[in-house]
């Protein structure tokens, strides 16, 4: 065991779980508080239809996600006030950009592995150039979240308000949409759909449980996420399986700690 956790892959891999949790913190609460649970899940989701094209027609994989994430972003921010609840629009779009996706990808005739890599992600396999572009995101993305965060809030608690304030709402909706979209179609390349959605909502959903404030909120969510990422990665070497279902696995059981520590304050 102490030779695998000191061996390069296993390093970049805690790094990289570091890097994650300090931005799915605060955009994980920020999900929370517009009631976007199920939009990682959906946006995440949309990246079949990325992959799809890039496959198809040889372009760059990255770039192909990230402009469908976007399109995806825009048509939800679209729907706001109108016909339909965001969570219909959310499974409408999702179901139908996933199926188009799958479709196309049924007229390729091999399935090579930067495919399977760009839906699945491993992280134990993030190189040193891969921390790299996780930095410089995760530097971009919170530096957003730091001056932009309150809007969030403020439009998340109450419309209205925010609107006779003179805050642009479908602007502030978008903008944060946008850059929710774009972090997670960067990171699900490399670390997987199934931990980089959970690691949106579990961890901000147990800290929204023990918190008062939305910056209590915030800090929490991060702290859950490094211990869990953590704690995954180090059973992953002792019982020798797959990190990402035992990182959610243990948010989770955190979630349910907090869910106790909550009951018995009460």
């Amino acid at each position: 065991m102490l030779e695998t956790i000191s061996e390069r892959f296993f390093i970049n891999a805690l790094v990289a779980m570091f890097i994650i949790s300090i931005v799915t913190g605060p955009l994980g609460s920020c999900m929370i508080w517009h009631r976007f649970s199920y939009l990682g899940d959906s946006i995440a989701h949309s990246s079949f239809l990325g992959i799809a094209l890039a496959t198809i027609f040889q372009i760059n994989m990255l770039v192909s996600i990230l402009v469908i994430a976007v399109v995806l972003a825009i048509l939800i921010s679209l729907n706001f006030e109108k016909i339909y609840s965001t969570d219909t629009m959310l499974n409408i779009i999702t179901n139908v950009i996933m199926s188009i996706g799958i479709v196309l990808l049924s007229f390729v005739s091999f399935v090579n592995s930067d495919i399977i890599h760009s839906l699945f992600g491993d992280i134990l396999m993030v190189s040193n150039n891969d921390l790299i572009k996780m930095l410089i995101t995760a530097i971009v993305v919170i530096f957003v979240v730091i001056y932009r965060w309150k809007n969030w809030l403020f439009v998340s608690v109450s419309q209205d308000l925010s609107m006779s304030s003179g805050i642009n709402v479908n602007a502030v909706r978008l903008e944060f949409l946008i850059i929710l979209s774009v972090f997670i179609a960067f990171y699900t390349q490399l670390v997987g759909i199934l931990l980089i959605t959970a690691f949106l909502v579990i961890p901000a959903a147990g800290a929204r449980l023990i918190t008062s404030t939305p910056m209590q909120m915030m800090v929490a969510a991060t702290v859950i996420s490094v211990i869990s990422g953590t704690g995954g990665l180090l059973l992953s070497v002792i019982f020798d399986i797959f990190p990402g279902p035992l990182i959610i696995i243990l948010s989770f059981l955190l979630l349910l700690i907090m869910y106790f520590i909550r009951r018995k304050i009460k």
